[in-house]
Parts: structure tokens; C-alpha cells; sequence
């Protein structure tokens, strides 16, 4: 074999080499939520939870720390999702990707608003409505 030949095909083998391994996929990274805590606590029922992974995800979520109990909520390739008409407690999401990588579990902490509190602001509205409705009727009775 010529020399010349024997140089292009080395050299042909190893460009070869080199763009199989430089086209070969990276290991993934697993999903994972974009929270900067493990938990997020919410008064209101209601949370919007992010995420940054590749491809499409599955999210979960349990009322317990146990991912056999989880249910999943959404399935797609959305990079959020957002949960409404939690009863108070504590619920955890995990994010499952497509290669079967997990997340971090999040805990999402729903602490609604004390009735105290609610019944305070219902009686203080109550209030300025009638000094409102008080101060027209007043004012209209003396034109």
C-alpha cells in the first residue's frame, strides 16, 4: 500500500473518530426545579412552580415524601406549570425526565390565612361600607 494512501486513511479514521465521539450525546441532567429552596410555602392554594430541564418532563405530586404515591399532573415539554385549589397542608413534586431521571423532591407548603384574620378584615369592611353609605345618606338629606 502507498504510503500516501496509508497517511489519508489514518488520518480518515481518526477525523471519523473524533466526529463520533464529539456527536455522541452528553449525559443529561436531570430535571430540576428553578425554587432556590427545597420548599416554597403559599397562603393562598395556589403556586406557579418552574423548572429547566431537557426534553419533555412528567411533574408528580404527593401529600406525602414518598414517590410511590405520587400522581402525575402534567406530562409535556412546558417549563411550568401552575397548581390552584390546594387544601391547607403539604404536598412534594418531583419532575421525572425523559431518560427516567428524577429530580429533587420540592415541598410545596399551602398555609392559608387564619379565620380570625379573615372575619378582622370582613368586620373592618363592614364598617367603612356603612360610615360610606351613613355619609351619603346624611349628606343627601341636607340638599
Amino acid at each position: 500500500m502507498p504510503r500516501a494512501l496509508e497517511r489519508v486513511l489514518k488520518h480518515g479514521l481518526w477525523a471519523l473518530l473524533v466526529t463520533i465521539l464529539a456527536s455522541s450525546p452528553a449525559q443529561a441532567q436531570p430535571p430540576a426545579f428553578l425554587s432556590q429552596e427545597n420548599e416554597v410555602t403559599t397562603d393562598a392554594g395556589y403556586a406557579l412552580v418552574d423548572w429547566e430541564a431537557e426534553g419533555s418532563v412528567q411533574l408528580a405530586m404527593a401529600p406525602v415524601d414518598d414517590k410511590a404515591e405520587a400522581r402525575t399532573l402534567y406530562s409535556g415539554a412546558n417549563k411550568a406549570y401552575f397548581i390552584s385549589g390546594l387544601a391547607e397542608g403539604d404536598y412534594y413534586l418531583w419532575l421525572r425526565g425523559d431518560d427516567g431521571s428524577m429530580s429533587e423532591p420540592l415541598k410545596l407548603a399551602v398555609r392559608h390565612q387564619s379565620l380570625a384574620q379573615a372575619l378582622w378584615l370582613a368586620l373592618v369592611g363592614a364598617i367603612v361600607s356603612l360610615l360610606i353609605v351613613g355619609t351619603i345618606v346624611l349628606g343627601a338629606r341636607d340638599d
